[in-house]
Order: structure tokens, then sequence, then C-alpha cells
């Protein structure tokens, strides 16, 4: 973990202390690019005793929520109480000032976008100069809580091989945000029938001579010397796929080589094309080829 993950964490952990929260999981030992997760919960109600100003964007999700959950929140010197149930998300934009009082124990996910990470996901499709991104009280949006959940269930699941899917959400979140919780002039969109084919191959050739390592949004993207969203995007016009969903794919077509051409065990080509464990490698591999590693292997043998 590199000195600024290190100063990161230590001010989230202060932050959390001061909220009377505790950490539950979180994706301290993975290496997810530009996005800080933690899923916590409070001791009990709690007021802050000051406010508090966020060093960097945050999301708080609310995921378990008592019946009658009441907050009272100011954000910026506007106080506002709200009757808060599952799935409401909190806006706290770097540099805010916020104080809260609750009235019962809760759960929930805490989401925070490091500035740079959101300069280079959305600099080709938003002028960042002219662009604020204004905080919110509680409010539902289904697509927050959603990629929250999914990004727990990936930690949760798969918590050493998940840097990909964690900075593919990321960027789909930092967009969503851009466009419906903030003010700032569009770039003129750029028209495009996907990736250059040089690009393309170089980052396929790329994707090809890694499975084994855990690949990320951001090395593909930089490869490609283009920002997160427009990579991913163009990335998708080119092969039909988004960047996880590739990756995955070349992963079950390697594994499925390995089967029928290796003496490797199962357990070994897992490891070799990049999965986490012998399971996460069995739901993709049925799901996209329709039979198990197992019945492939067994099939190759009566040859």
């Amino acid at each position: 973990m590199s000195n600024i993950q290190h100063e990161s964490c230590a001010v989230e952990k202060a932050i959390l202390k001061r909220f009377n929260r505790q950490s539950l999981l979180s994706n301290d030992n993975s290496k997810w690019s530009g996005i800080r997760f933690q899923f916590t919960h409070s001791k009990s109600a709690s007021a802050l005793p000051e406010e508090i100003v966020f060093p960097e964007n945050a999301i708080h999700i609310y995921t378990d929520i008592p019946s009658g959950y009441v907050v009272e929140a100011r954000i910026n010197g506007q106080l506002q109480k709200s009757l808060v149930v599952t799935g409401h998300s909190l806006i706290i934009p770097r540099g805010t000032a916020y104080w809260q009082s609750d009235n019962h124990k809760s759960k929930g996910i805490t989401l925070g976008l490091n500035s740079s990470f959101l300069a280079q996901t959305l600099s080709e499709s938003i002028d960042l100069s002219c662009l604020e991104l204004h905080p919110q009280f509680p409010t539902f949006d289904p697509l927050i809580y959603q990629i929250g959940l999914l990004l727990k269930a990936e930690l949760e699941q798969n918590r050493h091989s998940s840097r990909l899917y964690a900075e593919s959400a990321a960027t789909f979140l930092a967009t969503h945000l851009f466009h419906h919780y903030a003010q700032g002039r569009q770039k003129e969109q750029i028209t495009s029938n996907g990736l250059p084919k040089y690009k393309l191959k170089q980052v396929i050739d790329y994707i090809h001579a890694n499975l084994d390592s855990d690949l990320g949004l951001t090395e593909l993207a930089v490869l490609a010397q283009m920002s997160l969203s427009h990579f991913s995007r163009l990335f998708k016009q080119s092969t039909g796929y988004s960047p996880h969903q590739f990756v995955i794919k070349c992963r079950v077509d390697r594994a499925v080589e390995l089967l029928l051409k290796s003496n490797l065990s199962i357990a070994d080509i897992t490891y070799k094309v990049g999965f986490a464990n012998q399971g996460h490698l069995t739901s993709h591999f049925k799901r996209l080829v329709g039979v198990t590693p197992k019945a492939v292997r067994e099939n190759s043998r009566n040859l």
C-alpha cells in the first residue's frame, strides 16, 4: 500500500471514529484505484460534536435501517431533518462542511471517490474547470444503491481479484454523479466507431499477456491514452463487451484451451488464467460455455 493510501486510510479511520462507526468490510487490502469502500455500522445513536470537512468526495448509502430512522444533517450551513429508509444515499463533495445527528443504530456503505480518479474518468467528456459536484441530503437513487451493493458483494466473494470490476463500477458511478448531481459544461461529443485498430490490438494483446494478473481499468485506459469513461465506451463499441466482460471471456477461453491441451489441474488452471478461486472459474465457465470445467476435462480424455 502506498503512502497516499496509508494516509487515506488513517483519515477514514479518524472520520469513522468521530461518527461512532465501526468498519465491517473494506477494500484496504485490494488494489482498487481511485475508489475507497467501507461497510460500517454505528454502535449507537449519536451526534457529531462539530462539523467535519471532507477531504475527498464521499457517498454514504444506507443499507440496514430500522423503522423511524431520522437523520438531522447540516451541509455547508444548511440544516435538514430526513426520515431515511434503506437505499437512501447521501452525497458529500470534497471540501464540504458536514454535521449530523441520528436517532438509531444503522449499517451502511461509504464510497470515497478520489479527485484525480474523477479527472481521469471524465476529462474527455466534461469540462472539469467549471464543474461542481453538489451535496445531496438523503435521497433515493437506485443506481447508486445497486452499485454499492454490487461492490460489497464483489469484495465478499472475490476480495483479491476484483480490481477491473471495481474500477469499471466506479467509472460508471462517477459519470452518473456528474450527469445528475453537478453543474458544468459538457464538452463537444466526439463521434467514433470504436477504438483505432492499432490501439484495440495493443489493449487486447496486453490483456492476453496479463490474464494471470489483477488487471485494472486504469492501466488499460492509460495504455490507450484515454480517460476511463471514453475508453470503456469505445472498447465496448469495438468488441461488443465492456472491458470487465471481455477479460472474463478471455480468461474462460484460455481455461478451455488449457483444459483441452494441458495436464494442469483445474485448480492450477484457475490461478493461471487469473480467477481468484475455483468456484469463481466454474461460475463464469458454466455461464459462458454451458458446462463445467470438469465436464470439459473429462470429455477431452474420452476423445
